[in-house]
């Protein structure tokens, strides 16, 4: 546990601060998000990871090619999600989401398992259904802590750049 932590924090997390801004203000300006990978230059070899990405209405299933120089982080970072996981994540939860649970918990107790049966129960009745409460719990929480701390120095650097 303890190496993954520092594998977020040291390795992942520094390597998102690029494509986080990219995606900010790609978002800002009104592009349309690419999520096809860059050209691929480390002659490693690649392999399709699938993951399930959670937005505010909707699950979606999507397919990244990944390898040494196109991690699924990035990609997903690049598409607007957050990843659960710092190497192989199975599920990647969308930023505006994110930053609405975010928003939510600063105004009232952070209650993650409350927030999670209800997103559950209100993506039933969209017809998307999980499996596990617990496993959608663990991770959506792993994603939203490690966003948090992405955007706390993004957040901190433009304040900087602006003044």
């Amino acid at each position: 546990k303890h190496a993954q932590a520092w594998h977020w924090g040291d390795e992942v997390l520094p390597s998102l601060i690029r494509p986080y801004m990219s995606f900010q203000w790609g978002k800002d300006v009104g592009d349309k998000v690419d999520p096809a990978p860059s050209l691929c230059t480390c002659n490693e070899k690649h392999h399709v990871l699938r993951v399930v990405c959670v937005h505010m209405e909707y699950l979606e299933h999507v397919q990244l090619i990944i390898c040494k120089c196109n991690p699924a982080t990035a990609q997903l970072v690049h598409r607007g999600l957050f990843p659960c996981a710092p190497l192989s994540p199975t599920l990647a939860v969308n930023m505006d989401v994110l930053e609405f649970a975010s928003e939510l918990f600063v105004h009232m107790g952070p209650n993650e398992w409350a927030w999670v049966a209800t997103m559950m129960k209100y993506l039933k009745a969209h017809g998307h259904e999980f499996t596990t409460a617990d496993s959608l719990h663990w991770q959506f929480a792993n994603a939203l802590s490690h966003y948090q701390v992405l955007v706390c120095p993004v957040n901190a650097e433009m304040v900087k750049i602006i003044d």
